[in-house]
């Protein structure tokens, strides 16, 4: 079994100011670490302008960005928690903006398995403990740790 998460893709206090500075600061470690090739945060920052990923949590606002499979070497998700709120657009809502706390990247090898990683992480948005807890975590090894449920996706 692949493990998803990995402590070395667990960004804390993350300096970005917008989604593309997120997206670029995940996909340049992604692509350093042999998880993506070459163009693929490009290909994330043209599907977020047209398919958005922000979702409303109850007490945060979290982002999933990802791509389709042709430039992922092996599946991977990444935490950014920002020191700051970063705007994205509202996964079927592009007009409306949320301001996310957690940034959550998808790197998906296989679409087969895109809807028990998709349905994992719903659990995760709903649980509003969870969040907060990855969201204060100061130790990558402790978000790793807490994220567990989505390595058995």
């Amino acid at each position: 079994m692949n493990k998803l998460l990995d402590e070395n893709l667990v960004f804390i206090d993350a300096d970005v100011a917008t989604s593309e500075d997120a997206i670029n600061l995940m996909a340049s470690r992604l692509r350093e670490l042999g998880y993506v090739k070459e163009g693929y945060a490009q290909m994330v920052l043209d599907r977020e302008k047209v398919f958005p990923t922000g979702l409303p949590g109850k007490s945060m606002c979290i982002a999933i960005p990802h791509t389709d499979p042709t430039l992922v070497v092996k599946p991977a998700i990444g935490v950014i928690v920002p020191k700051e709120p970063v705007e994205f657009s509202m996964m079927g809502e592009p007009d409306t903006k949320l301001q996310v706390s957690l940034i959550m990247p998808l790197v998906i090898k296989d679409s087969n398995k895109q809807i028990d990683l998709l349905r994992a992480m719903m659990h995760v948005i709903q649980d509003d403990d969870l969040l907060r807890a990855v969201r204060t975590s100061d130790s990558p090894q402790e978000i790793v740790s807490l994220l567990h449920e989505l390595d058995e996706a």
